[in-house]
């Protein structure tokens, strides 16, 4: 398997050296397991090219079980440039060490133009239903996202029928832009109900919405989805901000879930839909843990947060804000704010705003923008008016009940890991597996990584793993922890916030490490 080890990006990043190359804590016995990855998978991916150029890929493949990609379908957007390909081929693998969730996939086939067929590492459950993926392939690529198996039955607009909540996420022009909404699509492919919130950094307006009516559409090409679950749609939005038209391709994954990329020369956006079964009555929720990566003002800055939300009250009027944030650098620690205002929920929505006193000068944002899919799940983004806003959005997942523990919540088993950023100065991806080490006392991370727009990535050799990092602190009220991490420098400091059992999400802490992506840690 392809392992990236560079000094450079792991102290600007995690600030993680390599171990000696052995298997990881919870690998299992030889990369013969290939019935791991068997089926129609889609994914998608985002991130910056040779150029530092914004880029997006969403595609479908298929793997046989024995080792083999026998079709599938790709969009890439380069910056603008649009190639697709519909006859993917090709082959996959798992590492040889003994980590049967960790393998590359290797396509023979050009997506179009200039390209180099293209290639991805991956780390998936051991179920081999969901996993995290990043591209590995010549051309130069740091992109990395999310791959899923699907589920054919779906692709028809009957099969996707449903309300879906949305997360839009990348380049307008050369604008970082972030969106949130929802919509629902009927069976005949039709929409209703459209509205859609839009943040662009360092614009002098900043915020727009919630656009409704004809200023917010959403189009599905009527011949709905392929074999491949793909098909097209247009996001029209004309608001305070700008009036814009999209188009995308879209890969239906469940009934619950598709991803899509942009397929205009208008902008380089990828968006994950997330469906909205029933819309909760109020936003209630004792705990919500979540993960937001945007820009800044400086179109080239990368910012990230993590924490945790909660919402309590009579209609839950009040909130409670734990967080920890890295603003290129700058950092902002062990942040907490109670009895902030829910300044408005729509129960027939699920969207809802939260006013923070300071939370722009403290890393995050003087409003949050939120939609539920369900209580304390759905996604959530900066609002804050005026050129303040950084365009920041992420994932919003339901805590578990605590108290929280090392015993409970870091145990045993493995998690699957994925990063998400967002500007160019942070050029990065990885994927990885987290766990404890054989002692049961520190953990170790083995993964692939990327940096400096796709220049460093190993050739094939021995497992790049993070070892000997050990728990610094874990509040087992609000799930709020740090890891310390062995580095050249010394030693890194992690903040993470448990969601449940080996899933959390965390980001560097560490001043001298710079600019930081935010993890994604779901269980194995």
């Amino acid at each position: 398997m392809r392992r990236a080890l560079f000094a450079p990006l792991l102290l600007l990043t995690l600030g993680w050296i390599a171990g000696c190359g052995g298997s990881s804590s919870g690998g299992g016995g030889g990369g013969t397991q290939t019935n791991v990855l068997n089926g129609q998978y889609a994914f998608v991916v985002a991130g910056f090219d040779s150029n530092g150029s914004p880029v997006g890929i969403a595609g479908s493949l298929k793997a046989d079980g024995l080792g083999h990609i026998t079709a599938g379908d790709v969009d890439v957007n380069d910056n603008g440039v649009i190639t697709s390909n519909s006859s993917q081929l090709g082959s996959y693998a798992f590492d040889a060490s003994g980590d049967t969730t960790l393998g590359t996939i290797t396509l023979t086939t050009s997506p179009g133009n200039s390209l180099l067929p293209l290639a991805f590492a991956f780390s998936l459950q051991a179920s081999g239903n969901f996993g995290s993926i990043m591209s590995v392939d010549a051309n130069g690529f740091d992109a990395g996202g999310t791959i899923q198996l699907q589920n054919s039955s779906v692709f028809t607009f009957a099969g996707m029928a449903g309300s879906y909540v949305a997360t839009i996420n990348g380049r307008n022009q050369s604008n970082p832009t972030s969106a949130l909404g929802r919509f629902t699509l009927a069976s005949s492919g039709a929409t209703s109900n459209v509205e859609f919130d839009r943040s662009i950094a360092g614009s002098v307006t900043g915020t727009a919405g919630p656009t409704t009516g004809a200023s917010a559409t959403v189009t599905f090409a009527p011949a709905g989805p392929d074999t491949n679950g793909r098909g097209t749609f247009t996001l029209t939005l004309n608001d305070a901000l700008v009036s814009s038209t999209q188009t995308f391709a879209y890969y239906a994954i469940t009934a619950t879930r598709f991803v899509a990329v942009e397929r205009d020369t208008g902008g380089t956006q990828t968006a994950d839909f997330a469906g909205q079964a029933s819309v909760p009555a109020t936003p209630t929720t004792t705990g919500a843990i979540f993960g937001m990566a945007g820009v800044d003002t400086t179109v080239s800055n990368e910012i990230t947060a993590v924490g945790q939300l909660q919402m309590i009250g009579v209609g839950a009027t009040a909130a409670t804000l734990n967080w920890d944030a890295n603003d290129n650098g700058a950092i902002h620690s062990g942040i907490s704010l109670p009895s902030q205002d829910v300044a408005a929920y729509d129960s027939a929505t699920g969207r809802g705003t939260v006013t923070v006193t300071g939370g722009t000068a403290s890393g995050l944002a003087n409003t949050l923008v939120f939609y539920l899919t369900a209580p304390g799940n759905g996604f959530i983004m900066d609002a804050t008016a005026g050129t303040i806003n950084r365009a920041m959005a992420g994932p919003l997942m339901a805590q578990a009940t605590g108290p929280y523990s090392a015993a409970t919540d870091l145990n045993n088993g493995l998690g699957i890991v994925r990063s998400r950023g967002s500007a160019p100065n942070n050029a990065f991806s990885l994927v990885g597996l987290f766990g404890l080490t054989t002692d049961h006392t520190t953990y170790e991370l083995l993964f692939d990584a990327r940096s400096n727009f796709g220049a460093n990535l190993s050739t094939q050799g021995p497992d790049v793993a993070a070892t000997g990092i050990s728990l610094g602190n874990l509040d087992s009220n609000v799930g709020r922890g740090t890891l310390s991490v062995p580095s050249n420098s010394g030693t890194s400091t992690e903040a993470f916030y448990v969601i449940g059992p080996n899933q959390f999400y965390f980001i560097d802490i560490t001043p001298a490490d710079g600019a930081s992506t935010v993890f994604f840690v779901s269980p194995d």
